[in-house]
């Protein structure tokens, strides 16, 4: 058979190929950063703008708050400023007076004309030291208005006692009733009006305290009046009700949502624009609102800050969104402890500003997008020109290579398995996976007649690495055989959802990576014996047409000059040929593969070397109660899903996953000759016992990793997009050493177990990987795949295998 030359996939447009590379990267990325340096000076300008005029807005702002806060202080003066003076109006008033009070004509006008007067008072009363008491207060009911006299004396009958007399007037002084009621057991000396005025020479305030009659929040102001002796005589007052202070705080504009109210130190509700004074406390009396009790995040959180830091002007950000708080003190005007707490977002006073620049942005944004859909439009022209050469140099690189493998076959006689160098059929996989640039290529023919379907050969173009042996029996893959058998053709994205590869996918496809599969028929004569497959990553889209021809040409061209798919009888008709055939030695590629396989007997001596070198390091004693293993074989099993190992085992009885497998775990370990078994965390590390040699421990440490793979197949379930299980094993140095007092058992630790713990880590799910010195002394015994390579200090690299099954 003639020498193949070796593959060479270059094509001649290469050059041109890099010279329209660079000729687009010109006509897109000069008008991109054209366009990207105006966005830049736009968007710069923009910031500027924003922060210079949100600066001048946020000190505009604090002016604002600052004469609002001087409104409310003017109007809380206009309304409870005059009102110490009306107090002592009325105690001068009754200066001269009768011991039992003022008469009741002249205390009665004076109550009339007071309220009239001013509309905040809602109550003016008297009473004196024997418990005589007059009030004119406000009163609606039944559609009617006005004032109400009410007063408590004696009754005519010295045997009544106490009785109350009520007169009632409209608004224009007419009397609408008059009335006696029994006596309420109101005693005027045991009210806090009286007893505080009475302490005292001055107006006496009481504290808020809410107004029964008209559900506010409300004061009273009050004064005694005094004889020469200076003994109170009787003490006047009035009663001042807060509503008109709400009533003002609702007509002020605070940007958009901004509010002003009015609180005490102890967080009571003096006014507020909209929400009420005055609440239903549990037991159905009423009490003042609290800040507390409000609906309203930042005034609590204003609230807060005042209590910790005290008056003045702060700022603070609650939920994503700033807020400006000032508070200001009224002791200086109504000796109280109120305050004026503003609290208003930020973006009421500065966002007008933020409109403005996304209005400046967007105007400034639409010529440059004007700009550069202009650019696009004469880029575009020149891609698509770029884009059409690209195509064609593409699909010349296609036709050359394509050609390049029609000539590789049409030089060979014969393709011949076994051979001396038996290199042609992997020559023939390489060239055609370099070609369609498929991940694997592998070459099927039918054994024992048509109940096995088995790999002559796989190439797989990520490793550059060839395996053969993998099988696949009819009796667990009938759908695949079948559709293989009757010659179908098939190009499909997804194998995991076709029911004829579905058989193949979880344990064959999904270990390397793969879910695209395309497979063409091997016809000899009128009978298929093979099949050409291409293996792809799941990023593929689909198989092109072309692709899919040229498979099929191979596969034509393979079933009239392979002697592989001959029967007996056209195997003896062509002995005669092959007598003729000179052997080659192995191509490049063959030669590059079989020093990766790295089949270095000195592995194991520099492992277990590295080992004693750091125990002598370490000054180790050589009395050391541990033994030092050079070649233990170790099999961890790693599970990376703990609630699947919750969950009820996958056939079907009532124990856990977890229980089902560990069961079935010392079970086959039983069986395989398994001596050592631990569960670690969410993986299980086993050994056999550390006198067995070598290669029989090997032996059934992978017979026990096939059984337990099987174990973990069927009990974990099979709905999930990949296996929750992976299993490593190395043979290599180990120490081995008795732990505990009581009951001592045997504990294996060292590079073997760390290193089968990386071979479990680095698996692919739901697969059995391991180390070279595993493959170096099984490789006559199981079949192995390629799977990659490793570095251990003070070893060097190494390359590491799949377990397919045994040989």
């Amino acid at each position: 058979m003639n020498r193949l030359p070796a593959p060479d996939l270059a094509f001649d447009g290469f050059e041109e190929q890099r010279r329209i590379a660079r000729r687009r990267r010109k006509r897109v990325l000069l008008p991109i950063i054209i366009v990207c340096a105006m966005l830049a000076a736009l968007v710069t300008i923009a910031l500027y703008n924003y922060r210079m005029m949100r600066s001048d807005a946020l000190a505009l702002s604090k002016g604002v708050i600052v004469n609002l806060q001087s409104r409310i202080e003017t109007e809380m003066n206009a309304f409870l400023g005059h009102i110490p003076g009306l107090a002592r109006l009325s105690r001068d008033l009754f200066a001269n007076v009768p011991s039992d009070g003022p008469p009741r004509a002249l205390a009665e006008a004076q109550g009339i004309g007071m309220l009239n007067g001013n509309p905040q008072l809602t109550a003016f009363f008297v009473g004196t030291e024997t418990g005589q008491f007059l009030m004119v207060r406000r009163f609606a009911k039944d559609g009617q208005s006005g004032l109400e006299t009410k007063i408590i004396h004696q009754a005519t009958s010295p045997k009544e006692g106490w009785e109350i007399e009520l007169t009632r007037r409209d608004g224009s002084g007419e009397v609408l009733s008059r009335e006696t009621q029994p006596w309420d057991n109101y005693d005027p000396r045991q009210r806090p009006w009286y007893i505080g005025a009475s302490a005292q020479s001055t107006v006496y305030w009481t504290d808020v305290y809410p107004f029964f009659t008209g559900r506010t929040a409300g004061v009273t102001a009050s004064m005694a009046l005094r004889d020469d002796a200076d003994t109170v005589r009787a003490v006047v007052g009035v009663d001042v009700a807060l509503d008109s202070i709400s009533r003002f705080l609702a007509t002020l504009t605070i940007g958009k949502s901004g509010v002003a109210l009015i609180v005490d130190d102890e967080g009571r509700l003096i006014s507020h624009p909209s929400a009420s004074a005055v609440r239903e406390a549990d037991d159905g009396s009423l009490r003042l609102t609290r800040v507390s009790d409000l609906d309203d995040d930042a005034i609590k959180r204003a609230f807060d800050r005042y209590r910790v830091e005290g008056h003045g002007r702060r700022d603070f950000t609650l939920g994503g969104r700033r807020y400006i708080t000032s508070i200001t003190s009224l002791n200086h005007l109504l000796n109280r402890d109120w305050s004026i707490l503003v609290v208003v977002p930020e973006d009421d006073f500065v966002g007008f500003v933020g409109d403005n620049v996304r209005k400046t942005l967007f105007m400034g944004l639409s010529v440059i997008a004007l700009a550069a859909l202009l650019a696009a439009l004469f880029v575009r022209q020149g891609l698509r020109d770029d884009r059409a050469a690209m195509r064609i140099l593409e699909r010349q690189e296609e036709l050359d290579a394509q050609g390049e493998t029609f000539g590789r076959l049409a030089t060979i006689d014969r393709v011949e398995v076994g051979s001396a160098d038996g290199t042609a059929i992997a020559e023939i996989i390489e060239s055609v996976a370099h070609a369609t640039r498929a991940r694997r290529v592998s070459l099927w023919r039918y054994d024992n007649g048509v109940q096995a379907l088995s790999c002559i050969d796989c190439f797989d173009r990520d490793s550059s690495g060839h395996t053969q042996g993998n099988r696949f029996d009819i009796a667990d893959h009938e759908a695949l055989m079948n559709a293989v058998r009757h010659g179908e053709s098939f190009a499909l994205i997804d194998t995991s959802a076709d029911p004829r590869t579905q058989s193949i996918y979880r344990h064959y496809l999904l270990p390397v990576g793969c879910n695209a599969l395309l497979s063409a028929p091997i016809v000899v004569g009128d009978e298929v014996r093979g099949a050409i497959w291409l293996e792809d990553t799941v990023s593929r889209t689909a198989w092109p047409s072309s692709m899919t021809g040229f498979v099929r040409s191979i596969a034509n061209l393979l079933a009239l000059r392979s002697t592989v798919f001959a029967t007996p009888t056209d195997e003896s008709a062509s002995a005669d040929d092959a007598q003729h055939v000179m052997p080659r030695p192995a191509s490049t590629n063959m030669r590059a593969m079989l020093a990766v396989g790295g089949l270095d007997a000195s592995l194991d001596r520099r492992r277990a070397a590295a080992l004693s070198a750091r125990l002598a390091a370490r000054g180790t004693a050589t009395t050391s109660p541990v033994e030092v293993l050079e070649r233990q074989p170790i099999i961890v099993i790693l599970f990376t899903d703990a609630a699947a190992l919750a969950g009820i085992a996958a056939t079907g009885n009532t124990e856990s996953t977890m229980a089902y497998i560990l069961n079935r775990l010392e079970a086959a370990a039983a069986t395989s000759g398994i001596a050592y078994l631990k569960v670690l965390g969410s993986q299980i590390v086993g050994s056999v016992e550390p006198d067995e040699t070598a290669q029989q421990g090997l032996i059934r440490i992978i017979d026990f990793a096939l059984s337990a793979h099987a174990i973990c197949d069927d009990a974990l379930p099979t709905d999930a997009a990949a296996p929750v299980f992976r299993i490593g094993v190395d043979s290599g140095p180990a120490i081995a050493g008795l732990v505990g007092h009581d009951e001592p058992s045997l504990t294996l630790w060292g590079d073997a177990v760390q290193t089968a713990a990386l071979m479990a880590e680095t698996a692919l799910p739901g697969t059995i990987q391991v180390t070279e010195s595993v493959y170096q002394a099984l490789r006559s015994h199981y079949l192995f795949q390629l799977r990659g390579h490793h570095y251990a200090e003070a070893v060097g690299e190494f390359a590491s295998y799949l377990v397919e099954g045994r040989l």
